[in-house]
């Protein structure tokens, strides 16, 4: 298990947005899901897509964390100060690929929201009504991409393109059955494949220090 010094004011919101479907969301959130219990964090995961993809994937693990609420879109906001109160150190909130209340209401509690992308035209030229969502709620946001081929030329483009508009996390989520298996099972891909794992290493690595690393850094000394 890898561990981190946990010195948490607060539990952090992770929010994975897309507007359009297909873009690897609920991968991506169970992945970072099993990362951060693997970090020692105490994790708790809100499926706010019909689909339930996510919870799924949850219902297949025998592990206790990463946890699982149900929760609406009205409701949101009170279930996440619960929360904070049951000393919960990160929350995971996965969300459809439209622009619903539900999609709305998961980004507005955010404290990051991470926006996968596949590095298709298709997907890059949609991305700009998701930035757009993203940004009416105020919140900070970086891209993963994802179902990609390292080094492969469109993902070096679609990597590009999307450093235009923010930060794009250093590692590609790739297009590896993998994950595919891994969510069949409630698994995680590190578990199946070494190159998957170091992906997933590396992407959950600028995840968390965009979340943790960043408050620690604004500690302020208290004066007398």
């Amino acid at each position: 298990m890898r561990l981190i010094i946990k010195a948490l004011e607060h539990m952090k919101v992770l929010t994975v947005a897309n507007r359009k479907g297909g873009a690897g969301k609920s991968t991506c959130a169970a992945h970072l899901a099993s990362e951060a219990v693997r970090s020692g964090l105490k994790t708790i995961l809100i499926d706010m897509d019909p689909q339930k993809t996510l919870e799924m994937w949850w219902g297949k693990r025998d592990e206790e964390n990463p946890y699982l609420i149900d929760t609406n879109a009205n409701d949101l906001p009170k279930s996440i100060e619960t929360l904070r109160e049951k000393s919960f150190d990160l929350c995971i909130i996965d969300t459809p690929g439209d622009a619903s209340q539900n999609a709305i209401s998961g980004i507005k509690v955010a404290d990051l929201v991470i926006i996968p992308s596949k590095p298709t035209a298709p997907d890059l030229s949609a991305i700009g009504r998701t930035i757009s969502m993203v940004e009416e709620s105020n919140k900070a946001f970086v891209f993963i991409i994802t179902q990609g081929i390292v080094r492969a030329k469109a993902t070096l483009q679609a990597a590009s393109v999307l450093s235009q508009f923010g930060t794009v996390a250093p590692a590609v989520v790739s297009n590896r059955t993998a994950y595919a298996t891994a969510m069949g099972l409630g698994s995680s891909a590190c578990l199946l494949d070494k190159q998957a794992e170091g992906e997933i290493q590396q992407v959950w690595d600028f995840v968390k220090a965009r979340l943790f690393e960043e408050q620690k850094s604004n500690k302020k000394k208290l004066t007398t």
